[in-house]
């Protein structure tokens, strides 16, 4: 019986020192990035909002021409609207009618297609950070790199941020 519990033990402590050694052998390099903060800087640092700003300028001035066309118009009717004649006051509200449909459909397109290359230009910065990070990875030996969001806890000098960004 003394043998048999002497040979459980030790199988018990080879059968332990071969799973901790897998656990060794397992363990791998763990880090993370900020990405919202890469893309804040990314964004930044490419200027992309002035870029689609400058983009879409012709169009944003040209609202504001039917939007003061619009507001002279209706000072108009406001200032002379019971001295006109019906006919006048008619033309002068279709007019109007007019310019606000005019103004609505535009800024309805302009609005979409500033979504449309926000988007653009957004999905390029995360491909950027995307290949930044895989390059970092692969530079410094990381096996997983996690989104700093997703992470409780984590040393300082696994945070890979400032490596991703410049």
């Amino acid at each position: 019986m003394k043998q048999w519990i002497k040979a459980a033990s030790l199988s018990l402590v080879i059968l332990s020192s071969s799973m901790y050694a897998h656990a060794a052998e397992a363990a791998q390099k763990v880090g993370y990035v900020a990405t919202g903060q890469a893309m804040a800087q990314l964004a930044k640092r490419y200027n992309v909002a002035e870029k689609l700003r400058g983009e879409f300028k012709d169009r944003i001035d040209e609202l504001r021409g039917i939007e003061s066309r619009m507001k002279t118009k209706v000072d108009k009717m406001k200032r002379d609207g019971e001295l006109m004649s019906s006919s006048d006051r008619t033309k002068l509200q279709r007019e109007m009618a007019s310019l606000e449909s005019n103004y609505k459909l535009k800024a309805k397109a302009l609005q979409e297609d500033q979504r449309r290359r926000g988007a653009e230009e957004e999905q390029k910065l995360v491909q950027k950070i995307r290949k930044a990070i895989q390059d970092v990875a692969k530079r410094e030996g990381y096996d997983i790199i996690l989104d700093a969001n997703a992470v409780l806890h984590a040393s300082p000098k696994d945070d890979l941020s400032s490596k991703v960004i410049s």
